[in-house]
C-alpha cells in the first residue's frame, strides 16, 4: 500500500473546511481563486497518472465540486483532450464562483444532462473525473446522483474524483448511502476524516494532495480535545527504538507476557513471535499451557492451570528486570479475571492489555494503574463502553476518545487500519495494513509488537506505539503481498524485521 499521508497532517471536518474557506476570503484568496487552481489541479492529476487517455467526461454537480469540475475539463481541453461535460440539474442556484466556471466552460463546450440512461448507451470514456459531490455533502445521493456514481463505479474506465469520491461524507467512517468507488482522488488543502478511516477510506482508491493556495493559517485552531492526526511512515519511522551495537538483553527491552490456556494457547505463542521479531532483548511467557511447538528463545514460566493464590504470587514475583513491559490476556482463559486487578497494578512499567483482559471490570484498576495500553477491535471496545460494534464502527475516532478518557488509559482501536488514542486527547489515524489481516491471531502478533516497543522507549510510550502500531501494519502489508487473503498470522511476525527496514529507508 501507497503511503499518502502528509507526517502530522490533520483531518479535517467539513466545518473546518468552510472556516478555512472564509479566512482565506478575508485574507483575499477568494473562491474562484481557489477553484481556479483546484480545477487545474485536478486536471494536471488526470494528465499525469493518464498520460493515454484522449477521451475525458467530467460528471458535474450543482456545488463548488461542480465548478472544479468545469475548470479542469476547459484545461484538459486545453491539452488537446476530447473532453464531455455532464450535469447534474441545479436544485438551487450555484455560487457565484461556481456559475463563472460553468459561463466559462460554455464558452468552449458544450453541457449534457447526467442522464443515466443516455450515459449508460453512450460511449465509454477514458476516463471519468467524478465531480459531482464533494466536502459539503451530509445525505445519502437519490435519484439521477446515485444513479450516477453507480454507473462510475461499475464501468471499466478509471474514475478520478475531486476531492471526495461522490456520495463520502468528509466527516464519517461510514459512506451514508450509494457512493463512488474511485481510482485516485485528489484532495485540496488538508485530508479529509473519511479517507483515513475505514470503510469510507476505500473509496478513496490512492489519493493525494494538492496545495491551491490556501493561505497559511486558515485551518482553526485544533477543539478540544485535540485534532486528530495521520501518521505518515517517515514520522512513525523516526519513533523506532533504536538498536545500538553496544547494547545487551536488558537493554533492548524485556517482556512479560501473561496468557494462554488450553483452548487458545497458540495466542500467547504468537504474542512471544511479535515480541521477539519486534526486537525484543528477552521475552518472558507466563502460562498454564504452553504451545506445544513454542520457540525456545522463549522464557517460560509454568502456572498451574486454575487461578489461584499461589499462582497470584508467582505472577507478583516476576523480576522488574524481566517485565519492563508487559502484555497481559492473549489467550486468557475467562476464569482468571479475577487475578488481574492485583496483577495490572502489581508492577508500574506500561502494560498491554489484549483479549482476556480488555474487562469492563477492570477500569478501576486500569485508572489506577495509569500506564496501561487497551488494545480492542470493534466488538472488545462495544463491551467496554457498553455500546455496540457498528456504533464503534461509524465512530472510531469517538470511541477511542471515550475509552482513552473513561480508563485514563491509552488505546489502540484496531481494525482495518487503526485509531490510537492517548488519555489527553492527542488523536491519530494509521490507515495502513492489507485484508488478509483480518484473520484470528493478528491482534496478538500486534499485543506482542506493542509489548516489544514499550519495553524498548519506556521515555515516550506514545511514540513507541504508533511505531509498533504502524510497523505491525507495515509487515501485514509485505505478508499479505505474498500470500494475499490466505494470510497468517505467523507470516506477520515473521515479516517484522523487513518491515522495519522499509520504514527506516523513509529517514
Amino acid at each position: 500500500m501507497h503511503d499518502p499521508c502528509p507526517d502530522g497532517a490533520p483531518l479535517v471536518t467539513a466545518e473546518d473546511v468552510r472556516a478555512a474557506d472564509a479566512a482565506a476570503a478575508r485574507a483575499g484568496v477568494g473562491t474562484e481563486t481557489l477553484m481556479e487552481a483546484a480545477g487545474r489541479a485536478v486536471a494536471e492529476r488526470a494528465l499525469a497518472h493518464w498520460p493515454t487517455a484522449g477521451q475525458v467526461t467530467v460528471a458535474c454537480g450543482p456545488g463548488d465540486n461542480g465548478g472544479d469540475g468545469y475548470v479542469a475539463a476547459r484545461w484538459l481541453l486545453r491539452a488537446g483532450r476530447r473532453v464531455r461535460v455532464v450535469a447534474l440539474p441545479d436544485r438551487k442556484a450555484p455560487s457565484a464562483a461556481t456559475a463563472a466556471a460553468r459561463a466559462a466552460w460554455t464558452r468552449i463546450g458544450e453541457i449534457e444532462p447526467a442522464d443515466p440512461a443516455r450515459l449508460e448507451g453512450a460511449e465509454a470514456p477514458e476516463l471519468w473525473i467524478d465531480a459531482l459531490f464533494g466536502t459539503g455533502l451530509s445525505r445519502p445521493l437519490d435519484g439521477a446522483a446515485a444513479a450516477v456514481a453507480e454507473l462510475l463505479g461499475r464501468g471499466a474506465a478509471p474514475v478520478l474524483s475531486v476531492d471526495l469520491p461522490s456520495g463520502v461524507a468528509s466527516d464519517a467512517a461510514l459512506p451514508p448511502g450509494p457512493h463512488v468507488r474511485a481510482d485516485r482522488t485528489v484532495q485540496f488543502g488538508w485530508p479529509r476524516i473519511a479517507s483515513a478511516l475505514a470503510p469510507a477510506r476505500f473509496a478513496f482508491g490512492v489519493w493525494e494532495m494538492a496545495d491551491i493556495g490556501i493561505p497559511a493559517g486558515a485551518l482553526p485552531d485544533a477543539p478540544a480535545p485535540g485534532r486528530p492526526r495521520l501518521l505518515g511512515a517517515r514520522e512513525a519511522a523516526a519513533a523506532l527504538p533504536e538498536v545500538a551495537p553496544g547494547d545487551h538483553k536488558y537493554r533492548r527491552g524485556t517482556v512479560l507476557i501473561v496468557g494462554g490456556s488450553e483452548r487458545w494457547s497458540g495466542a500467547a505463542e504468537l504474542a512471544c513471535r511479535g515480541a521477539h521479531r519486534a526486537g525484543a532483548g528477552l521475552v518472558t511467557l507466563a502460562t498454564p499451557a504452553p504451545f506445544p511447538g513454542r520457540w525456545p528463545e522463549t522464557m517460560l514460566l509454568p502456572l498451574a492451570p486454575e487461578a489461584s493464590d499461589a499462582v497470584a504470587r508467582a505472577l507478583r514475583g516476576v523480576a522488574p528486570r524481566h517485565a519492563r513491559a508487559r502484555v497481559l490476556g492473549p489467550g486468557l482463559d475467562p476464569s482468571w479475571a479475577p487475578l488481574l486487578p492485583d496483577l495490572i497494578g502489581a508492577h508500574e512499567g506500561p502494560t498491554v492489555l489484549d483479549a482476556g483482559a480488555l474487562l469492563p471490570e477492570l477500569r478501576d484498576a486500569v485508572r489506577a494503574h495509569g500506564a496501561c495500553w487497551l488494545t480492542p477491535h470493534a466488538g472488545e471496545a462495544a463491551r467496554l463502553l457498553e455500546s455496540c460494534a457498528s456504533d464503534v464502527e461509524a465512530d472510531p475516532l469517538g470511541a477511542t476518545a471515550a475509552l482513552a478518557g473513561a480508563g485514563r488509559a491509552a488505546v489502540v482501536l484496531k481494525g482495518a487500519g487503526s485509531v490510537v488514542g492517548a488519555p489527553e486527547g492527542r488523536c491519530w489515524a494509521i490507515p495502513r495494513g492489507h485484508p488478509g489481516m483480518a484473520s484470528g491471531g493478528s491482534g496478538d502478533v500486534l499485543a506482542g509488537v506493542l509489548g516489544a516497543v514499550l519495553a524498548a522507549r519506556p521515555d515516550d510510550p506514545v511514540g513507541a506505539v504508533l511505531a509498533g502500531t504502524t510497523l505491525h501494519a507495515v509487515a501485514g502489508e509485505r505478508a499479505g503481498a505474498r500470500r494475499g487473503s490466505g494470510l497468517r498470522a505467523t507470516e506477520i511476525a515473521e515479516r517484522l524485521p523487513e518491515a522495519r527496514g522499509s520504514l527506516l529507508e523513509c529517514l
